[in-house]
């Protein structure tokens, strides 16, 4: 089992595709993208990440795994629809627990995970997708 899978208690996400394995993003950072829909930060830092994502997704080994804070499942479905990364499953229970593993207080939080080992790589990413928008000092490594 991948870091990445031990860190989600999951074998797989979900995509537009429909199943990602997460033992296919070996080698990857992955950013968990802690969000909800009737948050107006959220709202508006998930352009500029998707508009990071779309540039850079592919060259610089990434993926982002939205955790969602909604409440009701078709808020979730309305928001993630505006987004192209993947997604955990809408479960109330499993965002909390990763919220308290990760100690994540506000949203949007954007936190980096080496999918290998499972170990945070960073804690500000989304700081450092606003002052860093062409990914020079990527991967972001605290």
């Amino acid at each position: 089992m991948s870091g990445i899978a031990k860190v989600l208690g999951l074998e797989a996400v979900k995509n537009k595709a429909g199943e990602l394995a997460l033992s296919s993003l070996a080698g990857k950072t992955v950013f968990l993208y802690f969000s909800a829909s009737w948050c107006p930060p959220c709202r508006g830092f998930t352009p500029q990440l998707g508009a990071f994502y779309d540039k850079f997704a592919k060259d610089k080994n990434f993926e982002v795994v939205f955790v969602s804070w909604d409440e009701e499942e078709d808020d979730f479905n309305g928001y993630y629809e505006k987004m192209q990364w993947a997604t955990l499953p809408f479960d109330e229970a499993k965002s909390k627990e990763l919220t308290q593993t990760f100690n994540v207080e506000s949203i949007p939080t954007l936190i980096g995970i080496d999918a290998d080992s499972g170990e945070i790589v960073t804690r500000s990413a989304r700081t450092m997708v606003v002052k860093d928008p062409e990914g020079e000092k990527f991967p972001w490594k605290e």
